[in-house]
């Protein structure tokens, strides 16, 4: 027994001392750090039309208004159940559409960040004068937005749906367990003139969960039994979900401000077009159309 004791731990310092620091991440088990693919949504988000000018808008932020935290059987989990990224992936859908060319988008996010740079800037320029002994240049205006846009993540519900399936026969047998949960969004736009609530659309996307299990059991003499076991699960990123549920309210956003003319397509036939998809994906309606500028046909 002692000397079966040496040997496996002579193997276990062997096994330790040959793990370097360097082939933790160099190994055929660890994958490179890449640009997150693109979902459907953003592909329908980048194709739209041109507009007939940009449109000024700004985020001041964009929160996780669900309250809830992720759900954990075994022991109290105080993470959220969803992203606290939602600003950021907001200001990335807008900045997405129609490929950069819908929105004009200003910062306020890092607002106060922004401007005691502004301030730190236009101090030194104040102070100081350039290489040709000239006094520099003062900061040009900010941007500012006609419109603002609000909203939030207001419910993720666990557990919409769950179900499950296994059989065994003979010893060999087979389950399969899914569970579907349902995030929701809500965007708003506001007239920054007057105040006024524009717009209001909101989008859902569903998170889908599925494991399967395999296993066999044969006794292979009256005193040995032989068992094994093999599974995998497959769990729908949430943030996915959520960058999804964004990108599609900022699609309704664009779309149901076409429909009551708040802005316009540079081409109108595309637009139309777009408008015409737009209405199908919501409720099936192809035969309606975005209005015609100011009731002309």
């Amino acid at each position: 027994m002692k000397m079966k004791g040496v040997v496996l731990l002579a193997v276990g310092l062997a096994l330790t001392g040959g793990c370097s620091p360097r082939s933790f991440y160099e190994n055929a088990a660890m994958s490179r750090a890449h640009v997150t693919n693109r979902t459907q949504s953003t592909e329908v988000l980048m194709g739209l039309p041109a507009p007939a000018r940009p449109v000024p808008v700004v985020v001041y932020d964009f929160q996780d208004q669900t309250g809830q935290f992720r759900n954990n059987e075994k022991f109290t989990d105080y993470s959220s159940a969803v992203t606290r990224g939602g600003y950021s992936i907001l200001v990335k859908a807008l900045l997405d559409t129609g490929n950069g060319g819908w929105f004009t988008l200003a910062e306020r996010g890092a607002l106060k960040n922004l401007l005691q740079e502004r301030q730190i800037v236009k101090i030194t320029r104040g102070e100081y004068v350039g290489a040709d002994g000239q006094k520099l240049p003062g900061l040009p205006p900010m941007l500012y937005g006609g419109t603002m846009i609000e909203g939030g993540i207001i419910s993720y519900d666990s557990n919409v749906m769950t179900g499950g399936l296994g059989a065994i026969y003979l010893g060999i047998g087979g389950s399969a367990q899914y569970r579907r949960d349902l995030v929701t969004v809500y965007l708003r736009a506001i007239s920054v003139e007057t105040g006024r609530v524009l717009l209001s659309v909101n989008s859902s996307k569903t998170i889908y969960s599925v494991a399967v299990d395999a296993n066999f059991l044969r006794y292979l003499t009256v005193a040995n039994l032989f068992q094994s076991e093999a599974g995998f699960t497959v769990n729908e990123p949430v943030q996915l979900a959520v960058q999804q549920a964004i990108e599609t309210g900022v699609y309704s956003l664009l779309m149901e401000g076409a429909l009551k003319n708040l802005w316009q397509f540079k081409d109108q036939a595309a637009g139309e077009k777009a408008v015409a998809e737009y209405l199908a994906r919501r409720d099936g309606k192809e035969e309606k159309v975005m209005a015609p500028e100011n009731g002309k046909q």
